[in-house]
């Protein structure tokens, strides 16, 4: 049921919307060490792997799969079911193009790989093609760091209680998607997606350090409850922020800088109360814009986020903007 729920809400979302020497090449397929055994995928080992799957369906929990360039790219939809690390020898070289659905549980949606178990760590690969996610991660406490997601429909969907970072979500339809909670989002470059990061329905995430630039939405939240925003550089995105019906938002420090909006909130009373006392049974507590940086605040008061719709108005305050944009890692 859990798989069904975050693959019909990234649908929802789009509609509503560890160092190996060279001379490793030539080791054979598993070697014990410390840690468990390392399992080898190309490369001119003999007993190398041909394919990333049947490595990863031959490890145990504790070992580490290691991935060869010289084979790339892998035409693969890895199910990974071990609690393991998947590295790639390096992220711009060693592609997992997932366009093909011959493991797929979806039907015709494709995806790079799907994180069944806890505790796996994916570094080191470019994964692009896919028509649903680059990786969907279906578990907790598993560590995404240093990829290049591309041309995917989502870059990476997470459920609850994952991490995320250092990587970059370049040209995908949304780069970064969030359901359920209790995510880590830090450190990404988000570039040229039509959503840079989607959170739906989720609650207690942490989006931090990240650089969110050129995107449709740079940030979108909906439904959503604590979601903590905090010294992100979000740059000429159509719009900067966009928030529906989200209950104790705290969008903190940030850089809005060259967006055509900065950003947009709408929050309906009457609805929110539906969706969040008699749906999710969740508290409702002011969303609070603090200390950001506007390039467009004319410098005298607070910065006034004013929305107008059909029906209602609201209007969102930041009592206290930055006079200067902040050192935030990753801008230039």
């Amino acid at each position: 049921m859990k798989k069904k729920c975050l693959a019909i809400g990234i649908i929802i979302l789009f509609f509503g919307m560890c160092v190996i020497p060279t001379s490793a090449k030539n080791i054979e397929k598993s070697q014990s060490i410390l840690k468990g055994n390392w399992l080898y995928v190309g490369g001119s080992g003999p007993g190398n792997y041909t394919k990333i799957q049947d490595a990863v369906d031959n490890a145990s929990d504790g070992d580490t799969v290691f991935v060869f360039d010289d084979s790339s790219p892998y035409v693969e939809n890895i199910v990974v079911n071990t609690s393991l690390s998947l590295i790639g020898e390096k992220k711009e070289t060693t592609i997992i193009n997932g366009s093909t659905n011959g493991s797929n549980p979806y039907m015709n949606l494709s995806f790079g790989i799907i994180v069944l178990k806890e505790n796996v760590l994916v570094k080191g690969f470019t994964i692009q093609g896919c028509n649903l996610s680059g990786i969907l991660l279906e578990s907790k406490n598993n560590t995404i760091m240093e990829n290049i997601f591309s041309d995917d429909e989502y870059g990476v969907a997470t459920g609850s209680g994952n991490t995320i970072s250092s990587n970059l979500f370049i040209h995908n339809n949304g780069g970064i998607y969030i359901g359920n909670g209790s995510n880590n989002i830090f450190g990404n470059e988000i570039s040229h997606n039509w959503v840079g990061v989607g959170v739906v329905l989720s609650k207690n995430d942490n989006i931090s350090n990240n650089v969110i630039s050129e995107n449709g939405f740079g940030v979108y939240i909906s439904g959503s409850y604590n979601t903590m925003l905090y010294r992100n550089n979000i740059s000429n995105n159509n719009e900067g922020v966009y928030t529906w019906l989200t209950s104790a938002d705290r969008i903190l420090q940030n850089n809005f800088i060259g967006n055509n909006k900065s950003a947009n909130s709408i929050q309906n009373i009457l609805m929110k109360i539906q969706l969040f006392k008699k749906e999710l049974n969740l508290p409702l507590h002011r969303n609070v814009w603090s200390g950001n940086y506007w390039d467009d605040w004319d410098g005298t008061g607070p910065y006034v986020i004013f929305t107008k719709m059909v029906f209602f108005r609201h209007v969102s305050i930041d009592w206290y903007p930055a006079k200067e944009p902040y050192d935030i890692p990753g801008m230039t």
